[in-house]
């Protein structure tokens, strides 16, 4: 009898599996990657995104908010935490209701030299708005230990909004992984030079 469940339960998921798995598959973009990536959430993008950098191009990393803190890659962000959110990502605490979920990926010396985000918005509709609000919350903070680079915002898929400012350097990368994995479903909406704000 176990066997006969058992078989039965393997032909159902089966034809679950292959009837619905076309829905989601997507045409590469026109950038001569293999092929786009299907993010599932905030962590991902970051994760893939920090995954695709070289051995050259890493930096000492750390992700995550002040509870959860991982070392050596992205980590999710508990936007709950709006002081944190405000204190780490630049976001202002206004906009904390705009995200459902998030993550960080934080150069572990010096933020300044890196600080990476991904944010789900919970209305797409509102990604102008928040991105516009969330650079001009970055382009008034006052450095404390010598000015970023440079910043760029990204939206992706037109829910996530994809940010890093940090050294001219470590960013070229980033925007370099973030247009290669995601190709035209990640549109460049700023790109700041900070060290002439």
């Amino acid at each position: 009898m176990k066997k006969i469940l058992v078989a039965l339960l393997l032909v159902t998921m089966s034809v679950a599996l292959f009837g619905c798995g076309k829905d989601d598959v997507q045409a590469p973009a026109e950038n001569n990657s293999a092929e786009v990536v299907v993010d599932t959430d905030s962590l991902t993008i970051l994760t893939d995104v920090w995954n695709a950098f070289g051995e050259e191009e890493k930096f000492p990393a750390m992700g995550g908010d002040y509870t959860t803190m991982v070392d050596g890659a992205p980590g999710a962000f508990d936007i709950t935490k709006t002081e944190d959110l405000a204190a780490m990502l630049y976001v202002p605490a206004d906009l904390a209701d705009d995200i459902d979920e998030g993550a960080s990926l934080l150069h572990g010396m010096n933020l300044n030299t890196f600080t990476g985000a991904a944010l789900h918005l919970t209305d797409a509709t509102n990604a102008d708005a928040f991105t516009s609000a969330l650079k001009e919350n970055i382009l008034g903070t006052q450095w404390m230990c010598g000015f970023p680079d440079t910043l760029v915002i990204y939206t992706v898929h037109g829910e996530y909004v994809v940010y890093a400012f940090g050294n001219v350097d470590a960013i070229n990368s980033f925007k370099t992984h973030v247009t290669e994995l995601y190709g035209e479903n990640a549109v460049l909406v700023a790109e700041e030079n900070l060290a002439e704000v």
